[in-house]
């Protein structure tokens, strides 16, 4: 069994949940997980938890804030040591940061992180914001030396791991109840967002990261156009990256063949072509 860590969102972590994919655990175990952090904040200095009982949060909201303050995904990873990481980019689309010092970020988690007092005394309206709809340019500047020192940290606490990025799009439309669609972004269900410009960061992102080290390798399941929508019936609501339930199989066949390529499937797979021939 294959040990996975995700960098990233329930866009990734949702594979490895049986909700989604009924027999995952045949073959692979989720031992780790980063949610919704922006790779800016994940190249920043580690920080204090910022929340206090008097917050009131659920053991797993209090996770999401506390583990990127202080950055102890990589401490884990040390330890657990998985086979393969998985990243994908939604913090940085969906939140950018908060520059709290000099140089120094946190992801500005509108869903968890503004419900704490430490936000709401010390951050808001204070602290300056960072994100790609405010400054493009200045954003991806810095995001691209935060990803530079994110990679060497995953690579220097579990060199062994292969990396693999996962491309999430964001979605445009919906389907009802009724399997009506309707746009996302427009349904006041959830913040108005510019779909194609946050995939168009996404896309840069990405490009960058394949160009800065080849060795990675990609789960794209919109490269060959074909047309996901999120649903009202998705466990977790319609959103963006909450996908029809035909995406989360092909996401797990599409790893399947990549672990397949690292492992001893491959050797045979060329002995047999080379008898053949």
């Amino acid at each position: 069994m294959k040990k996975i860590a995700v960098l990233g969102s329930c866009a990734t972590r949702d594979n490895f949940n049986s909700i989604f994919n009924a027999d995952y655990k045949k073959k692979f175990e989720c031992v780790l997980m980063q949610n919704q952090s922006s790779i800016i904040s994940m190249a920043s200095k580690k920080r204090e938890n910022p929340v206090v009982p008097e917050d009131d949060f659920s053991e797993y909201d209090e996770w999401c804030v506390r583990s990127d303050f202080t950055k102890e995904f990589f401490d884990h990873l040390a330890k657990l040591q998985p086979d393969t990481i998985i990243v994908d980019l939604f913090g940085d689309a969906h939140f950018g940061v908060l520059e709290v010092e000099p140089g120094e970020y946190v992801s500005n988690n509108r869903w968890k992180l503004w419900r704490t007092a430490y936000y709401k005394d010390v951050l808001k309206g204070k602290a300056e914001e960072l994100s790609i709809d405010k400054d493009r340019e200045q954003y991806m500047e810095l995001w691209k030396k935060s990803w530079d020192i994110v990679l060497d940290k995953l690579k220097k606490a579990s060199p062994k791991s292969k990396i693999i990025l996962h491309k999430i799009q964001n979605v445009k439309e919906y389907y009802n109840f009724d399997d009506n669609k309707f746009d996302i972004a427009t349904s006041g269900k959830v913040k108005n967002v510019n779909v194609d410009y946050y995939n168009e960061m996404l896309n840069e992102m990405h490009d960058y990261i394949k160009k800065a080290d080849r060795s990675i390798k990609t789960i794209d399941l919109f490269d060959n156009k074909k047309e996901f929508l999120s649903f009202d019936e998705h466990p977790w609501g319609i959103f963006y990256v909450h996908y029809t339930m035909d995406y989360y199989p092909l996401f797990m066949n599409k790893l399947i063949a990549i672990e397949k390529d690292n492992s001893w499937f491959r050797i045979f797979k060329k002995k047999k072509e080379m008898v053949s021939e």
